[in-house]
Formats: C-alpha cells, sequence, structure tokens
C-alpha cells in the first residue's frame, strides 16, 4: 500500500468514526429492533464531496470504500447494543414480574 493509500484509509476512518452518530444508531437499534439494524446495514451515507475536492482517482476510491465500511460496521454495532439493552430491560422487566408473582403466591400461602 502506497502512501497515498495509507493517507486515504487512514482519514476516511477517522472522518467515519467523526460523522457516525452513536446515539441515532443506539435508539434504532433499541426502538426500531431488528429493523433498526437492517437500516443500519444496508443505508451507507456517501461522505461530504468537499472532503474528496482536488483528490486523485485512487485517493477517492480508498476514501469511499473505507469510509462507507467503517461507517456501516459502526452503524450496526451500535444498532446491536440498542437491541442488547432492549433484551436487558425486557429480561429486567420480566424478572421484576416473576418475582411480584412468586412473592404474592407465598403471601396467600400463609392467609
Amino acid at each position: 500500500m502506497n502512501t497515498e493509500q495509507h493517507d486515504a484509509v487512514f482519514a476516511a476512518e477517522q472522518d467515519a468514526n467523526t460523522d457516525l452518530n452513536k446515539l441515532v444508531w443506539l435508539c434504532a437499534g433499541f426502538f426500531g429492533n431488528i429493523i433498526g439494524v437492517l437500516v443500519a446495514y444496508i443505508y451507507q451515507p456517501a461522505p461530504p464531496l468537499t472532503r474528496l475536492y482536488e483528490k486523485s482517482e485512487e485517493y477517492k476510491l480508498f476514501y469511499n470504500d473505507t469510509y462507507k465500511a467503517k461507517l456501516r460496521s459502526g452503524q450496526l454495532t451500535y444498532a446491536l447494543i440498542g437491541i442488547a439493552i432492549l433484551v436487558g430491560v425486557y429480561a429486567l422487566f420480566i424478572g421484576a414480574i416473576i418475582i411480584m408473582q412468586i412473592s404474592l403466591f407465598n403471601i396467600h400461602k400463609y392467609i
């Protein structure tokens, strides 16, 4: 990999990390469930054209591919974290209901 390719990959990874809106994708996974994960996987925003102004075609190619891959990876990660949080909330809710039912059963057993 030559220096121009390396520079393009490095810049794209940094820009993708900066542009990734973690809260949006966390909420997409939490509220959208599997639909949110699918959208995170499918949706690939293009990098702003101002970042590629006066760059070579090779630079643009490497930058664009790396940017989209890194952004997709981040979107997918945060959407999956959102689903994991949702599953945890469900587990706590169901656990609380089960504990309440058991305690009510034990109270009525002695009455």
